[in-house]
């Protein structure tokens, strides 16, 4: 009797750990689709806004991705928003934030800043949070993260040299593109550290779409002064399910349920392959240049960017790349 209910323990356990395993892979697999989408997005948002206003397409897309989540949150009871408990000034803050963010990353896209650039610079969001939360909430950034954020500031620049746009726009001015896709990263980091104050006061789902519905009512004012909302051809409205649904109401829904069984170390190096996506997707369609030095340059921003993580991986990384250094000057002092 007692072996038949060791045995049975043991089945019980293995069919346990299987499925952990099994769940495990889906989140990995769910989470890479969505850094997919969102790198893809890249190149879907920058053909669409070339024939159509850049603001109002930003309001059919945040409010069409934010009312999508708001509805996943009130279907799922313990999703549901909590709004006695929310902190409407930070919130609003949180909105403002991503809403310069995404102004700016789409006009950056708009006035010729290639889409694998863009999202390479977006991906400086690891290395400006530690300095808006150096700025806002006085926590001095960890010294240790120095090099990391080195390697990853060098492979955006080589990327931004060197990954040009296959052809110019014809609201061609790149170098101010750029600037605005900087703009936005340091933006989009801001929010991080702002979302970081709220803490539990709701749900993911529901701060994902809090915040996405916040950036369409917010621009909402500028409709009348920035081309209003004419109707939208076939391919436009495709754009727009796509980046409101795909990249905006799944990516947040997906990245908040993958990260409930996987850890962040593991987390950031999936996400930090966003760049890579945006790259090869321009690459396909013609909008992208892309040789052997971006390539060089996208595995120095991989490299800084998990080596941020607070993960395993991202420690074995930090730890190997402050030896290399170590070395480095041993041999130049013994030389």
């Amino acid at each position: 009797m007692q072996q038949h209910d060791l045995w049975l323990t043991t089945t019980n356990f293995r069919r346990i750990a299987a499925r952990r395993v099994q769940v495990v892979h889906a989140a990995v697999l769910g989470l890479l689709v969505a850094v997919g989408v969102w790198g893809v997005s890249f190149v879907v948002v920058r053909a669409a806004i070339a024939s159509y206003p850049v603001v109002g397409f930003l309001v059919l897309r945040f409010l069409i991705g934010g009312g999508a989540l708001m509805m996943l949150a009130y279907l799922h009871r313990p999703s549901r928003p909590q709004w006695r408990r929310v902190p409407r000034l930070s919130l609003l803050g949180v909105g403002v934030a991503l809403t310069l963010g995404y102004t700016t990353q789409t006009v950056g896209l708009y006035l010729g800043a290639s889409p694998g650039v863009a999202a390479t610079l977006t991906s400086l969001v690891v290395v400006l949070t530690p300095a808006w939360e150096w700025l806002v909430l006085g926590r001095t950034p960890d010294r240790r993260v120095a090099v990391s954020s080195l390697l990853a500031v060098a492979g955006t620049v080589i990327i931004c040299a060197t990954a040009a746009p296959a052809a110019a726009t014809t609201h061609g001015m790149p170098t101010l593109g750029v600037l605005l896709e900087v703009v936005s990263a340091a933006a989009f980091a801001l929010q991080v550290v702002l979302v970081g104050r709220l803490g539990e006061s709701l749900s993911a789902t529901a701060l994902g779409g809090a915040q996405l519905l916040l950036v369409g009512v917010l621009l909402l004012p500028a409709l009348p002064f920035a081309g209003g909302l004419p109707m939208p051809s076939a391919g436009v409205v495709a754009a727009v399910v796509f980046s409101a649904l795909g990249a905006s109401a799944f990516g947040f829904a997906m990245q908040a349920a993958a990260q409930k069984h996987i850890s962040n170390g593991t987390a950031a190096v999936i996400m930090a392959t966003e760049p890579g996506f945006a790259l090869v997707a321009g690459v396909l369609v013609g909008e992208q240049r892309f040789g052997a030095l971006a390539g060089v340059g996208l595995l120095l921003l991989l490299t800084g960017v998990v080596a941020q993580g607070n993960g395993p991986w991202g420690e074995r990384l930090r730890s190997a790349l402050i030896s290399s250094v170590a070395a480095g000057r041993l041999r130049h002092q013994e030389a």
